[in-house]
């Protein structure tokens, strides 16, 4: 039986590859992609969709034992339901599945995961269930064929075929009429493994996704990532060529025994001084904004990848960029890290904690703890009281007060909230109605949910000043990352998505500092600074207690955040 000629054969092959480019086009018409796109490149896209539902087919039949329709049927089921898992996952983490992602499963089979996925489905996934009901029916029309070997030379001419027309499209296309030019444009497009590196989304969608996972696989198994002596060299040198900029010269607040870092959950600057009906969104938080005393920026800039709250984490406690095609921590928990928590431990004898609105394992939530010298994880199992699938702002901060009145100084704290988590389906705080009036209505319930964090924030302020930690502790306040378009739609007026953070008792005048567009990546550094902490690794940020501060955010940094990540490079 000729695998491409037979009518019913050529029904699957063409669902398989419509399913795929549903995916592929769904995903890049949601989803930020690296750089522009050229007609190449829906070329590329057309031809390893083909060579990939080709191979499928041919691999699924000769498993079967030369069954074709069941190697048809089977590669129509993996492609549906490839393509439907793509775009839920992209919906969340804006991007194509990464081969990391298999070692946080998990995670995402968490409630909290599955509640924010299931709020991503739309009317137009139908599509995939439609798909695997047209399957079932060829599937029940296709004869009992069997394939014979010899006829897999078929595929090789058909497979053989799509690869010259790509070449091809990329002649025509990009015309030139240097052979070795053409060669190492090829080579640079479809071949270098650093695009699927640097530009993950990209080069899913031009070279196929399946194939990236299976050079992702390969690469997991047996790549090497030992860095050259001239790739350890460079970084030293751009580690000594930041510390003009990682250090300013300020004096300590000799009152400051702990370090407090409460982490709000896709917290964004518009909220802060925000109204709705004449009552303030954050009065508590807006109240802080205000005070002369307290450093406020709320132009810091979101450095996330896909791993969205565990990137957020991870630049705060290594002051490193995270990886751009796999989610960070499934590597960065195996490495050993200078990490913020380590370092005050080491330096100032801190005893270090976080507490956490999830479950221990939650994103490897455990395991990172240990590799950034956090002793103790407080998560929702160790919360006394009745609970859900995660705890509420007041549960969390309930439990970080408890904690608090335990320990003893000094400390070290990192305390994560989680109320104004996606999806915003509801109001939480009923003593405020921000939902009146607002369009859309999602918008209104995201507001809602500050406000009540924003509360939550204010009873846990009250309980330090009681206790007497409120003046020994400097105390940050930040967001772990912005909320993606995809999931909150905002209003025309608001055109920003940039993050506050907040410094207090930080012990320097505002004048000192720096007020415009910064990044998450200069938190860490400035907390070492403001604390006068003699550290060999500062980060790859720079310190905002620099009135001439400069922009800490280039391609260069992604590139050496990634040799240090993949590398272990604080190991020797």
């Amino acid at each position: 039986m000729n695998l491409l000629s037979n009518k019913y054969v050529c029904f699957f092959k063409a669902l398989c590859i419509l399913n795929l480019l549903v995916m592929h086009y769904t995903i890049i018409m949601t989803c930020d992609v690296e750089k522009p796109m050229v007609p190449v490149d829906y070329v590329d896209n057309f031809c390893f969709v083909t060579i990939e539902v080709v191979l499928l087919i041919s691999l699924f039949t000769l498993a079967s034992l030369g069954r074709l329709r069941i190697g048809a049927f089977l590669t129509t089921v993996v492609t549906c339901l490839w393509a439907f898992s793509n775009i839920v996952y992209s919906r969340f983490f804006f991007q194509y599945i990464p081969y990391s992602a298999f070692s946080e499963s998990n995670s995402l089979a968490d409630p909290v995961v599955v509640r924010s996925l299931i709020d991503g489905f739309r009317w137009g996934d139908l599509y995939f269930a439609l798909s695997l009901v047209l399957a079932i029916v060829l599937y029940r029309k296709i004869p009992d064929m069997r394939l014979k070997l010899k006829s897999l030379k078929y595929c090789v001419v058909g497979i053989l075929s799509v690869i010259l027309l790509g070449l091809a499209s990329h002649w025509v296309l990009k015309p030139t009429f240097s052979m070795k030019a053409y060669v190492e444009d090829i080579n640079y497009e479809l071949f270098r493994t650093w695009r699927y590196t640097c530009q993950p989304v990209y080069t899913n969608f031009q070279r196929g996704s399946m194939r990236c996972m299976a050079f992702a696989f390969i690469e997991e198994k047996f790549g090497t990532h030992k860095l050259t002596e001239e790739k350890k060299l460079e970084i030293k040198h751009e580690i000594n060529r930041l510390k003009p900029m990682q250090v300013s010269g300020h004096h300590a607040n000799s009152e400051i025994k702990n370090v407090i870092i409460l982490l709000v959950e896709s917290y964004m600057s518009f909220s802060v001084d925000m109204k709705i009906d004449n009552q303030e969104v954050t009065p508590f938080l807006n109240s802080l904004a205000r005070d002369s005393s307290v450093y406020y920026n709320g132009h810091m800039t979101s450095n996330i990848q896909g791993g969205e709250s565990s990137d957020g984490q991870f630049i705060y406690m290594m002051g490193l960029l995270p990886l751009r095609c796999q989610i960070s921590i499934t590597k960065a928990k195996r490495n050993t890290m200078p990490a913020l928590p380590a370092i005050l431990k080491r330096q100032r004898g801190m005893q270090t904690r976080m507490v956490i609105p999830t479950a221990a394992a939650m994103w490897s939530q455990d395991a990172m703890c240990k590799a950034y010298g956090i002793e103790k994880l407080y998560s929702r199992n160790d919360y006394p009281k009745s609970h859900g699938s995660f705890l509420s702002d007041e549960q969390v901060m309930a439990l970080a007060d408890s904690v608090d009145s335990q320990s003893s100084q000094p400390f070290f704290s990192t305390v994560l909230t989680f109320s104004m988590h996606k999806p915003y389906i509801e109001n939480i705080d009923n003593e405020f109605t921000a939902t009146v009036g607002v369009e859309p209505s999602e918008f209104g319930y995201y507001l809602n949910a500050c406000h009540y964090t924003d509360n939550q924030i204010k009873r846990y302020f009250d309980s330090l000043k009681a206790k007497g930690l409120y003046d020994s502790s400097l105390i940050v306040i930040v967001a772990d990352h912005h909320v993606s378009e995809n999931q909150l739609e905002l209003p025309p007026i608001i055109n920003e998505r940039e993050l506050p953070v907040f410094i207090i008792n930080g012990g320097f005048s505002n004048d000192e500092a720096w007020h415009g567009q910064c990044n998450q990546l200069d938190v860490f550094t400035t907390i070492l600074d403001i604390l006068n902490i003699d550290s060999e690794w500062r980060g790859l940020g720079h310190t905002l207690l620099n009135p001439h501060y400069k922009n800490s955010l280039t391609e260069a940094g992604y590139n050496y955040s990634e040799w240090i990540i993949l590398s272990d490079y604080f190991k020797n």
